[in-house]
């Protein structure tokens, strides 16, 4: 297998903590998109002799590559290399529209063929097999996409808090529909209420129940407000809407071969969870696991549960 070399990309930053560190042996950078958007890339490249595998790992709406550098670290510490990037238009990856305070995308085929390239570019040549893909929340969406497109690339798969559906379906719909009279695909969702930098307390977070982990997050993002988003726009809840009907077509997910993990969370106020229990029947390779006391970020939760998702995921792999 060739060496991989980040000389001819352009190196990205990447943020730390006096007590988070990245991951020993990160090599951080931009990847141009064949449209000319830069992706940034982050990975940990073991030796072959070393690494039993490739985690590509990918995060969900909102999110960056440095709230994962604790899971990452731990994959690493089970012999595999790892791959994530910020999907783009968030994170450190370059914005799509003027306003880097909004989450825009027209469509997630565009995500789609991001995927693909990273994948083609530098995953295909570089790194080993067998790959293994993650994705949390609309990061899990995307990667079941990954999973119909690509069904020789990946050997396993864990969807962590899938965004397969919301509770409140009907209103994201109705409002989407109701702003193409009178507003562009740029604006602001009715209802999504942008917060322009305004913190979440703690008690009003529906993202763990880990004060520690979420203040991390936090701490993270004082550091770089702009490494977050603060609403949602029309176009991001039209490009939703569409990957959801392609998803729910009859006979799409029974197509897929790939061993599935799904780590579904009961109480979960973000994604709707009967909808990841649906999703579950449907595939043919699939074990599904409840959590009835966790928020929507599993990677992110106390140690209590934490320790019991990984031994599921250590099960499933083994």
């Amino acid at each position: 297998m060739e060496e991989f070399s980040i000389s001819k990309f352009q190196k990205a930053p990447y943020l730390e903590l006096d007590d988070y560190k990245a991951p020993q042996g990160i090599e951080s950078y931009f990847v141009n998109m064949n449209d000319g958007i830069k992706i940034r890339v982050c990975h940990w490249l073991q030796k072959n002799e070393k690494s039993i595998g490739t985690i590509f790992l990918q995060q969900g709406h909102n999110e960056f590559v440095e709230k994962y550098f604790e899971t990452i670290q731990e994959f690493i510490d089970r012999g595999y290399s790892v791959i994530c990037f910020d999907w783009r238009g968030q994170g450190m990856s370059e914005r799509i529209i003027d306003d880097v305070n909004k989450a825009f995308i027209n469509d997630f085929k565009r995500h789609d063929k991001d995927l693909e390239e990273i994948i083609e570019k530098i995953i295909d040549p570089f790194f080993p097999k067998p790959l293994i893909g993650i994705g949390h929340s609309m990061g899990g969406c995307l990667m079941l996409s990954a999973f119909h497109n690509h069904p020789t690339k990946f050997a396993y798969g864990i969807l962590s808090a899938p965004m397969f559906g919301f509770k409140n379906e009907r209103f994201l719909r109705t409002s989407s529909s109701l702003m193409n009279f009178f507003k562009k695909d740029t604006d602001y969702l009715i209802g999504s209420k942008p917060n322009m930098g305004i913190e979440t307390p703690f008690e009003e977070n529906d993202l763990t129940s880990d004060p520690i982990r979420y203040k991390r997050i936090q701490m993270l993002v004082r550091k770089k407000p702009s490494i977050r988003l603060w609403g949602v726009t029309n176009g991001f809840a039209k490009a939703v809407n569409k990957r959801f009907k392609i998803i729910r077509r009859k006979n799409w997910a029974e197509k897929i071969d790939t061993n599935i993990l799904i780590i579904n969370s009961l109480n979960d106020r973000v994604v709707y969870s009967k909808k990841n229990i649906e999703m579950s029947k449907r595939l043919k390779n699939c074990e599904l696991v409840n959590f009835d006391k966790c928020e929507h970020e599993i990677f992110m939760e106390k140690d209590m549960h934490r320790n019991i998702l990984w031994k599921k995921i250590d099960n499933f792999f083994s």
